[in-house]
This record gives structure tokens, sequence and C-alpha cells, in this order.
């Protein structure tokens, strides 16, 4: 008779028991590799109606660029969408140094953050390459093409295209078109390469590298808005009229720049050779690309292809050449001010919770930084500019300005022996009687130049500015032909002083034609006041004419013309906000200069777009303090009770 099997639910458990753990492990481990697997998808291409998603990417044909998804450092649940040399393991997170191109906003140069949800098409309604995230569209590539994208594939170049329905001949956009802060060998760069901000931080930053349509090449630092002259800390002096330039990469790493002239190329120039040592066995073995670092330095990268030795990048080349070579920390020191902060300083580079020996690292290593602020004991801030300071004891910061180091060498010199003073002692005597000699001689010449003036009528009304005589003037004039303008103080005439020693200086010079309406005291307030300033947003004088019955003013000439004719001349291109923006803030920086930077305080009485001019730099100036008013040390307001001429003008 057979057994009879127990059948108590413990004795049942009991034998279930292994079963069940070992299901349990499976449905773990499966949950696990899933979204490894996941996180490895990767496409040849991406067509029309087909999605990519993150972490997602589609990779070139030879494997060695993906583009698509990539996930923040700080925050891995928010992603980028970017092309990146695809090296190492494909489900490893891409090096900030290898992504080669980001997605930007083409208005606020931003990069749209994409999240699990958002989604990368080619919409099947209109054909456009759009990244959405919901309802909301975060990005769409510029196609100002009324055809429809059929595919979006990535070349063995890096170059992300999207094609129509001609296939690779039909090029629809393409990110080569659109550069952000890298060039890729065989890419060009037809306007601005732009620094990201920091490099794990994928936005805008404060440096460019311009391709001008002027046929220069410049480097800029944006401390305002835009590009402008005066923020140009490189150039290639290229410009010229009917001119244009283009910047390309080349397959060997050299960063060339191309110059037309009336649409014919009239030479090809190097910015960045790179070292022949930096790819030895040959440039196929590499990888290369150029970028505009976030230190404002354009460096080449160089790297093999296969790992090798040193698998990692390596700089072959920088613009400016000396960019890496260093000195900085040797050429500067930092000198501190406790309680001293600059409450509306322009361009923080931030470092949060680094000590102070640090904070003065970062300053002295970037030539850029005229400041760093310890805040609060732990925070770093550089500063690109100082602006507003303060200083007081509830201010928790402390100052770190930037300032030269003097020559404080002082190497004793060697004794020397009785015999050796003996020898040297006729040459002393002689030097210092050739020395009296010249002494008196210079004193002489001095003593006649003066007696020879005295002589003349011309008393000296200031020293910091020269006297010169009508003849000098009237030849310098070419005997007052170039009329530059007229007003009711004078006339103004084109001039060029030259001299054997020195280059030809162009200058304009006023000649008072109302000599008895202008007074003798009006004349020696206006010397001596102008003689004074020294700005760079106002016009200096050079000099002035007191001889007999003629009353005149020398100023340093100004190419640019008046504002005046950029604000009102309807056959001038007018001129972008920007730079509005900025002439607005040289002008008043000026006036602020009248008002408190003088020993003798002026107030000028006749702003007006007349009263601007701009110099070679586009820079404007103040000109014409005809009727300015002096005041002393302890008076703050005047009353003006006459003002010459009769147009509309503004008291400043």
């Amino acid at each position: 008779m057979p057994a009879i099997m127990p059948t108590s639910p413990c004795f049942a458990l009991r034998h279930l028991l292994p079963f069940l753990v070992a299901v349990l492990a499976l449905v773990q481990l499966q949950a696990r590799l899933l979204p490894a697997a996941a996180a490895a998808v990767a496409q040849t291409n991406l067509t029309s109606g087909d999605t990519l998603t993150p972490p997602d990417y589609i990779t070139s044909p030879s494997g060695g660029f993906a583009f698509g998804f990539r996930a923040h450092d700080s925050d891995p649940t928010k992603f980028i969408l970017a092309t990146w040399f695809r090296i190492g393991d494909d489900n490893s997170m891409p090096q900030p140094e290898s992504v080669v191109w980001f997605a930007k906003e083409s208005s606020m140069g931003a990069t749209p953050n994409a999240t699990a949800q958002s989604v990368l098409s080619i919409r099947p309604a209109d054909g456009q390459l759009t990244l959405t995230d919901g309802s909301q569209v975060l990005w769409n590539a510029s196609n100002p093409s009324t055809q429809r994208g059929s595919v979006l594939v990535l070349s063995d170049s890096g170059n992300v295209m999207l094609l129509g329905d001609g296939g690779e001949d039909d090029v629809l956009w393409e990110s080569f078109g659109y550069p952000t802060d890298t060039l890729l060998p065989g890419q060009t760069l037809l306007g601005g390469l732009y620094s990201k901000r920091a490099d794990t931080e994928f936005t805008t930053g404060r440096f460019t590298l311009a391709a001008q349509s002027d046929g220069n090449v410049v480097l800029y630092i944006d401390l305002f808005t835009g590009n402008i002259l005066q923020n140009a800390y490189w150039a290639t002096n290229t410009n010229g009229p009917n001119s244009n330039t283009t910047i390309t990469f080349d397959e060997q790493g050299h960063l060339n720049y191309t110059l037309y002239y009336n649409g014919t190329v009239k030479s090809v120039n190097t910015l960045i050779s790179p070292d022949d040592t930096s790819t030895p066995g040959g440039d196929l073995h590499y990888f290369h690309f150029a970028r505009m670092d976030t230190d404002g330095i354009v460096r080449t990268y160089v790297r093999p292809r296969n790992g090798g030795e040193n698998p990692s990048w390596a700089v072959s080349g920088t613009l400016p050449s000396e960019g890496d070579g260093g000195g900085e920390e040797d050429e500067f020191s930092l000198v501190e001010m406790p309680h001293t902060t600059w409450e509306i300083s322009i361009y923080y580079k931030k470092f949060p919770s680094v000590t102070e020996e640090q904070c003065r690292d970062y300053c002295l290593s970037d030539c850029f930084c005229a400041a760093a602020l310890m805040i609060g004991g732990s925070d770093c801030a550089e500063v690109g500019a100082l602006t507003y300071g303060r200083q007081g004891s509830d201010v928790a910061t402390n100052a770190l300005i930037k300032v030269r180091k003097g020559n404080t060498s002082n190497t004793a010199r060697p004794s020397r022996s009785a015999r050796t003073r003996a020898i040297l002692r006729p040459y002393k005597i002689i030097t210092v009687c050739l020395a009296i000699i010249l002494v008196i001689t210079v004193g002489g010449i001095v003593a006649w130049y003066h007696l020879s003036r005295s002589r003349d009528g011309q008393q000296p009304l200031s020293s910091s500015v020269r006297a010169f005589s009508w003849k000098e003037l009237y030849q310098a004039t070419d005997g007052f032909k170039k009329l530059l303008g007229k007003g009711s103080f004078g006339e103004v005439y084109k001039g060029a002083m030259r001299s054997p020693q020195q280059p030809t200086q162009l200058i304009a010079v006023k000649k008072l034609i109302d000599s008895h309406e202008y007074s003798e005291q009006e004349f020696s307030n206006e010397v001596q006041s102008i003689g004074q300033i020294h700005h760079r947003n106002l016009v200096r004088m050079i000099g002035y004419c007191k001889e007999g019955k003629h009353r005149m003013l020398v100023f340093e000439f100004m190419p640019g013309g008046s504002l005046r004719n950029i604000l009102f001349n309807q056959k001038e291109r007018r001129p972008p906000w920007h730079w509005r923006a900025e002439a607005a803030l040289a002008i008043a920086r000026g006036i602020e200069y009248l008002h408190d930077g003088c020993s003798a305080r002026i107030i000028h009485c006749d702003i007006k777009p007349d009263n601007i001019l701009l110099d070679d730099l586009g820079i404007p100036r103040i000109t014409d303090f005809g009727i300015a008013k002096l005041l002393g040390n302890q008076q703050v307001h005047t009353t003006v009770t006459h003002v010459r001429g009769h147009q509309r003008v503004y008291c400043a």
C-alpha cells in the first residue's frame, strides 16, 4: 500500500519556498537590467514619424560620433540635445570635453533642458525637426526651406543633417551651419564661435571668436551686450572695404582664415598650426577639434582614435599663441580690501565653498579677472569690471584687487678695490662735468624759449597743454581750408601736425570768430578746465593759440563724425540698440567725470548730439566746453544765466 503524502499547508509551503525565491530573484534581476538596456539604445538614423527619447541617440556610420540626449552632470533627470565623440563604453556618460555641439535657442542663446518625457521627431505634418516636452516646443531646427525633411542622419565628420527626399544631396539643415563653441575638421565658420559659461554648463559665455563681414577676425569679451570694438582683446586687423573672411578647421588640425576681396580669395592664413609632435604617425589616426574655451582662449585638441599611450585630449595649439604661456601669477598680486564689495559688478564667475587661497589662484590665473570677492568667507566671485564699490563694517565681503607687481629687485653691487675706484675716478669727473654742461644748456634753451614767448605776448595758460603760434596753425590747416563745422562759438577746421621725429597727428582747430563776445576770462577758463581733463569719453585738448587778436583751441581729431550724423542722417544705417545703450553709458561716464572727477567741477551746459563726437573705434566723446562753468570745491549747484546759441540744449 503506497505511503500517504502529508498535505498540510506547512509542508507545501516548505517545499515551494525555494521555487518562489528563485522567481523573485529573476524578477529583480530583470528590473535591474531593463534600465541599463534602455540607456544603451542606439539608432543609425531618425526617420519621419519616428521618435527619439532620453537617453537614446543615433550614431555615425563608423561609430565615432553620437547625437542624442546627454544627461546633465548636476541633475541626471535633465538632458541636453548634443553631439559628442563616442569614445568608450556605450553606457558611459560622455565627458563634457567630448561634446562638440549642443542645441541652443537662437534668440537668447540658452540651452533647452529636456526631461524623460521629451521627444525629438521629424513631424510628419510639415517635416520639421522639433524637440518637444508635452505640448511645449523646446527647440526646432532652423529650416528656411519649404521642403519637408524625411530623415535625420549623423555623418562620420560629426555633422548632423536633416535630409529631404533627395538623399545626401538634399540637405535642409545641418549642425555645421550653427556651431556652438567647437569646430570639427572640415567645418567652416561664417559668424561667431561662442564659449560656454563653464566647462560643465552648456550656456553661452562671455567670449566670442568672430569671422566678420569686414574681413577682420576678432576675439571679443562681452562686457555688456554685443561685440563692440572696445571689447576686442585680439584681432588680425585685416578689415577693409569690400572684404570678407571665413574660418576653416582642416583635417590636419590647422585653424585657418580665408580673406576675400570683392568676392575673390585674396589670401589664406593660419591662426593655429598644431605642433607636429602632437600627431606622430599621421593625422588619420587622431581625432581633432577646435574650441572657444571658457577662459577666452581658442585651443585645438587632439586624441588618438584607438587609445594608444595617451588616451586623453591634448592641446595642440592656442589663439592667442601665448594663451597658455602662464606668467600671470608672477606679474600680478592681489591686494586685500576688508569689508568691501562691488554690488553691480559685471560677469561674476563664481566658485562656491572655496578657500581664500583658492580664490586668489583662480583670479591670478584668469587674465580677465580684475578682482576677486570672498563672500561670507566661503564663496569666491571673479569680477571682470569694477563699478559701484562700497565699503563698510556691515559688509561681509573682502575684495582682492589685482595689481601689477613693482620691480622690487635690489641686487647689491659687488665691492670694488681701491685701485679700481682710482681708475674710474677720472671718468666720474668727466661724467659730472658733462651733466653740468647739459643742465646749463637745457636751462638756457628753456629760458630763451620762455623769453621769446613773453616777447610775443603769449603767457602760458596751462601747463598741461601746448601753446601754438598763429603761423603754426595756419600751416597745419593749409590756410584754414578744410571747414569741419560752424557754430555759435566759431569755426572748426581740420589740420595735421607734422614733425620729423613723430608721426603725423590729425587735429581739429576751433577758431573763435567773435572774440569780443568771448571774454579773456572765458577763454582762460576754457583752457584751464579742458587742459586738465583726461578721460576716454572726453575729447582731449592738445593746445591753444593766444596771439594778438587770435583765439583758437586745438583738439584731437575725431574721424567718426558727430552723433547727430549717425542718429538723424537718413542715408546712414541706423545704429543697433545695443550700440545706443553703450553710447549712452559712455556719455554718462564722461558727464560724471566732469561733475565729480575733475579737481575743478565742470558743468557743460550744451549737451546735444552735435557735441558728441566719435573716435576711430566708434567710442563717443564729449566736446565743446565753450560755456563750461567751473564750480568751487564747496559749490554743488550753479545757475546758468547766459547760454550762447538758440538750439535746444541740455545742461549737464
